[in-house]
């Protein structure tokens, strides 16, 4: 990294610790350790370091190290939930498939405008968001506004009488997952009709959803011939 890099990374950092409180910094700087591939994972002497505080006045807020990255996932996890909500509210009320490819657009826009967040949750060795209480109660949300959006879909005749709902979570949830995994690390072709890796992340997604409601049509024309 040459200095004027260098300078533009403290002149950012600068900018948007302004005004913030201290729960606020330590999220911030905590973030930019995980960011950086030259830094250690964090603990809380070097968020501390970093701040410009003496640890001890982080300790007040944030017994140890987990504590600190729980905050900073949960902090995460709130404007994901925020993100699914605004989206889905934008969609007829009445078309369960589609709030549930709204919900799955969202979650991968989020992940690309946030992904040093998503690495965190998803696959930091340090975390295992499905094992913390504060966490996972944010996880369990998702699931169950998936699985209801999926039997309102169900009884609305877009998927089978006998569709297994948990297991269609758990598929949507892993194809979430994975496709948000493939465009943050770079990884996703992009098609010809495609513009941008995003764009093709979110055709993907509707094309996953649309071809479980195809199934179901398919299903149900065969049962009637």
């Amino acid at each position: 990294m040459n200095l004027v890099d260098q300078d533009s990374r403290v002149s950012k950092h600068n900018d948007i610790m302004k005004g913030l409180g201290l729960h606020g910094q330590a999220v911030v700087a905590t973030l930019e350790i995980i960011a950086d591939p030259d830094s250690r994972d964090p603990d809380l002497p070097g968020v501390a370091r970093r701040i410009g505080i003496p640890v001890d006045d982080l300790r007040r807020i944030f017994p140890d190290d987990r504590s600190l990255l729980i905050a900073v996932a949960e902090q995460a996890l709130v404007r994901l939930m925020d993100s699914c909500t605004k989206a889905v509210v934008k969609v007829n009320p009445d078309d369960a498939v589609a709030q549930f490819l709204a919900l799955g657009k969202a979650y991968i826009r989020w992940a690309v405008d946030h992904r040093v967040q998503f690495r965190l949750i998803s696959s930091h060795p340090g975390l295992d968001a499905a094992r913390e209480p504060d966490l996972r109660r944010y996880l369990d949300s998702v699931i169950d506004l998936m699985t209801r959006m999926l039997e309102r879909a169900r009884n609305a005749g877009h998927l089978r009488a006998d569709e297994d709902i948990p297991m269609l979570v758990l598929s949507s949830r892993a194809f979430a997952v994975g496709l948000a995994q493939m465009i943050v690390e770079g990884r996703l072709e992009t098609p010809r009709n495609a513009r941008t890796p995003l764009e093709a992340a979110e055709q993907a997604m509707a094309d996953f959803v649309t071809r479980i409601a195809r199934a179901t049509t398919r299903r149900k024309r065969r049962s009637r011939g």
